[in-house]
């Protein structure tokens, strides 16, 4: 294996940056983050560059770049906030879950928009009951007559209330020899009637932000159900890897934001006659951040290696997912500290990574189910 970029990869990355760094300058950033506010032109912009078209299967109108392209795309633009990766990270697993299983009128209908960005996707598990055990869901749909009614509550949707946004949801549609049994996923547009959606007050992640979604008998036509009814959650389980692999680029992004944010004020920031920088203690601590960093992207690098070759990659995805996550709340952390008060005003940036690295080890399943995952692929 060889992990030097080739030459395509180099372009790629540079040409990500420059479009991040005219769209996306720090002070329109703090301002998205304190307003809670998505700038869709951004998005607009990256779709019309092709980085949505990237994560979406050629044969849907997409380019269906390599895993190895795709986390060089998550991990530049989660730079300015990891946000803006997300929104793309979601548009990725949702044009996955729909290539592979919806039928093929629902696959021509929304993929070639998706790439296009015209239509956006999301995805909703969660309940206010049902966190690490996803299957315990009890949000239901029901047929009537040609149509599905959809009732329930779904809790920490990224970015549902996105305009123009389809969301796949796992509902409840029957009952099996086990809790796994009997889930279905729908393709469900934001704005049908009886479907509300309310923003979450959350301290981090507040620029693409967290929603809360009620299904008040919400009438889905029968083409909008994603394959088979009855296999959503063999369906979910299909590409939680590459879901553990993007998450695990989106982090490294801002991580390594955080750093170069920390070893950039240690060389302007003066204390007792010198750059802080200088001294030992600032010095060992940027030294430990460059370190972890560059054992996540190393992690994430081999991971999705495997899954472009085909090899089997659960244990690694986990562990890529697990160890970056932890890994950029550690580096935000020390961040904070690095810039000392200052890292405690929204004059800085440093504050926007620590808040949202809390999300990380929680989001896209716990450090703990990780670690449980991991174990159970060493057997144990």
């Amino acid at each position: 294996m060889n992990f030097e970029p080739t030459e395509d990869q180099t372009l790629l990355r540079a040409a990500i940056s420059r479009l991040v760094k005219a769209e996306c300058p720090p002070q329109k950033v703090r301002g998205w983050d304190k307003e809670g506010v998505f700038p869709e032109h951004v998005y607009a912009a990256m779709a019309d560059a092709g980085f949505v078209s990237m994560v979406v299967p050629a044969e849907y109108g997409g380019l269906g770049s390599p895993m190895s392209d795709c986390i060089i795309l998550y991990e530049e633009v989660a730079r300015p906030a990891v946000d803006f990766a997300t929104r793309i990270a979601l548009q990725g697993w949702g044009a996955m879950i729909l290539a592979d299983f919806a039928g093929d009128e629902l696959k021509q209908d929304v993929l070639p928009r998706v790439a296009k960005g015209e239509l956006k996707l999301s995805f909703s598990l969660t309940e206010p009951n049902s966190g690490s055990d996803a299957a315990s869901l009890t949000t239901s749909a029901s047929r009537s007559g040609g149509d599905w009614l959809l009732r329930g509550q779904k809790l920490f949707s990224s970015g549902a209330h996105a305009p123009d946004n389809r969301i796949i949801v796992a509902v409840r549609t029957g009952t099996g020899k086990s809790r796994h049994e009997g889930i279905s996923l729908f393709l469900v547009p934001n704005d049908l009637p009886g479907l509300h959606i309310q923003r979450l007050d959350v301290i981090g992640r507040r620029i693409l932000g967290l929603t809360e979604i009620f299904f008040d008998d919400v009438r889905v036509p029968s083409r909008y159900l994603i394959g088979e009814e009855g296999r959503g959650w063999e369906y979910i389980g299909r590409h939680l890897e590459r879901e553990r692999i993007t998450l695990a680029a989106n982090y490294i992004g801002s991580a390594g934001s955080a750093l170069d944010d920390a070893v950039a004020y240690a060389k302007e920031r003066r204390q007792f006659g010198k750059p802080i920088g200088q001294f030992q203690a600032i010095a060992h601590r940027l030294a430990d951040m460059a370190t972890e960093l560059e054992v996540g992207r190393w992690m994430t690098a081999m991971a999705a290696w495997r899954y472009d070759n085909g090899l089997p990659c659960r244990k690694e995805a986990s562990m890529a997912k697990l160890y970056v996550s932890e890994m950029l709340q550690r580096v935000t952390a020390a961040g904070m500290q690095v810039l000392g008060g200052h890292a405690y005003t929204t004059d800085h940036d440093m504050q926007r990574y620590w808040r949202d690295a809390r999300n990380a080890t929680v989001g896209g399943g716990t450090s703990e189910i990780q670690r449980q995952l991991i174990a159970r692929e060493l057997g144990l």
